[in-house]
């Protein structure tokens, strides 16, 4: 990035580092997102539990597995459950068999809510790939899932 007379920012679209493009795109994403869950009294990381819980309805979800999914601390985990619980889109429940975990299981009130908040999502992936071929889009997938396969170990 290099600034004018004027201290306007100018960037240098070849120049900027991956990771800094990555950062941008996800910045503007949450940006986006969170403006428009703000009218409905959601976030961006609590809709990050509930896409979770609801592509993880196979098994019991415990906190710890929610923590390190989301790749947040634990406290953090337990605030949002609990903003989470108090909408009623998650019920928490003690093991039955390990009374140390508490699984966490998605409501159907919160599953409706994934069902009318995806017209958002697809709206927000038609923005992110808007002058781009299906072909073009394809490859972007699959160039993204290749990074994040590069970077599992870090």
């Amino acid at each position: 990035m290099t600034f004018d007379r004027n201290g306007s920012c100018k960037r240098e679209k070849g120049k900027e580092p991956l990771g800094f493009k990555i950062k941008m795109i996800n910045e503007k994403f949450i940006q986006n997102l969170n403006k428009e869950l703000k009218e409905k009294d959601m976030t961006f990381s609590q809709m990050g539990i509930l896409w979770y819980l609801e592509h993880n309805m196979d098994h019991k979800v415990t906190q710890k597995e929610l923590s390190m999914a989301l790749q947040v601390k634990h406290p953090t985990t337990i605030g949002l459950l609990k903003r989470l619980e108090e909408k009623e889109m998650v019920q928490i429940e003690v093991d039955e068999d390990n009374h140390k975990y508490r699984n966490i299981s998605i409501t159907e009130k919160a599953l409706d809510f994934l069902k009318t908040s995806k017209r958002h999502r697809d709206e927000m992936d038609n923005m992110l790939t808007v002058g781009m071929t299906v072909e073009e889009i394809n490859l972007f997938r699959e160039l993204l899932d290749k990074a994040l396969d590069n970077l599992k170990d870090y």
